[in-house]
């Protein structure tokens, strides 16, 4: 393979890597996701498991695997959470986990503020299997079976009050770490790139709290940007109908895409599901309903206001 098409296909991968590092789940997973901050607001130990799958009538097209927990500590003045992100996106492979400590204090009768910081570790590296180049022996595709890894800092604050309200910021990768990987060729910087993140979240109880109508938003920008420009913001509008703690139904819209949301409640258990239609340009040249997401979610009682509850 010529040394510039290898290239090019790295840069692209990276750029995938890149945009996936800034994805926007699909299904309602919390805060947490997304702020520091936001690990263990619904005052209750969780475990969620995420599968993420876009574009899936392309080849090698980005698949994204989470695992996240969360929990206050018994007081529910602090509390800690953890996240590990498996992100393959073209023949690119990088592994995240993080690590976070939530001290909260209290604001008002039913709101507190929340401070989360976090610990990351990245690692990135190329999947040998996913390419099929004329020489194997090529000197950048042996230098890249090494793989890079750094770690890095996210930081969020949020004001909250449990399964009624959120508003958090969030930035992400405050040292903007670089790696070794590959710079010996020179393909491209590998640095952390800083991004902020703002989300918010709001629910209407409907006949004594019975139904619930949830309405939530997040988004989501690389800095610094040399121009600002809409179309270098990720976004996500989302809402959802709640029947008791049964079963959810709902919708949203981010970047040229509407989903569809569903899922039901198992006593402590949940499940649910996102599919994503295309409405963009990309609508042309894929299937119908190229994004599926699934996740589970289980609780435990770690707080005193859970077991009181």
């Amino acid at each position: 393979m010529k040394k510039s098409v290898l290239i090019f296909g790295l840069l692209l991968a990276s750029s995938l890597c890149s945009l996936s590092a800034q994805k926007i789940w699909g299904n309602q997973m919390g805060q947490y996701v997304y702020n520091p901050a936001g690990a263990s607001t619904n005052d209750i130990g969780e475990i969620t498991a995420n599968y993420y799958r876009n574009y899936m009538s392309a080849i090698n097209s980005p698949r994204v695997f989470m695992l996240m927990g969360a929990s206050p500590f018994a007081n529910n003045t602090m509390g800690a959470g953890f996240r590990f992100t498996s992100d393959n996106a073209g023949v690119l492979k990088n592994i995240m986990a993080e690590a976070t400590f939530v001290y909260k204090v209290q604001v008002a009768r039913s709101s507190k503020l929340s401070f989360g910081l976090s610990a990351v570790y990245n690692q990135m590296g190329i999947d040998k299997d996913l390419m099929n180049p004329q020489h194997p022996d090529d000197p950048i595709l042996t230098a890249a079976t090494e793989t890079g890894s750094w770690f890095d800092m996210n930081f969020g604050v949020s004001i909250y009050q449990t399964n009624k309200y959120y508003f958090g910021l969030a930035a992400y990768n405050l040292i903007g770490q670089r790696t070794n990987w590959l710079m010996e060729e020179d393909l491209f910087v590998n640095r952390s790139s800083r991004f902020v993140s703002a989300t918010g979240m709001y629910t209407f109880d409907i006949h004594e709290g019975d139904f619930k109508i949830e309405l939530s938003g997040v988004a989501q920008t690389y800095l610094p940007q040399k121009k600002y420009s809409f179309d270098a913001v990720s976004y996500d509008l989302s809402a959802r109908f709640i029947l008791k703690k049964m079963f959810w139904l709902g919708s949203g819209y981010s970047n040229d895409m509407a989903k569809l949301l569903a899922g039901v409640y198992f006593q402590r258990f949940a499940i649910g599901y996102a599919g994503g239609f295309s409405t963009g340009d990309l609508k042309n040249v894929t299937n119908v309903m190229p994004r599926h997401e699934v996740f589970l979610r289980v609780e435990f009682e770690t707080s005193k206001a859970s077991r009181k509850n």
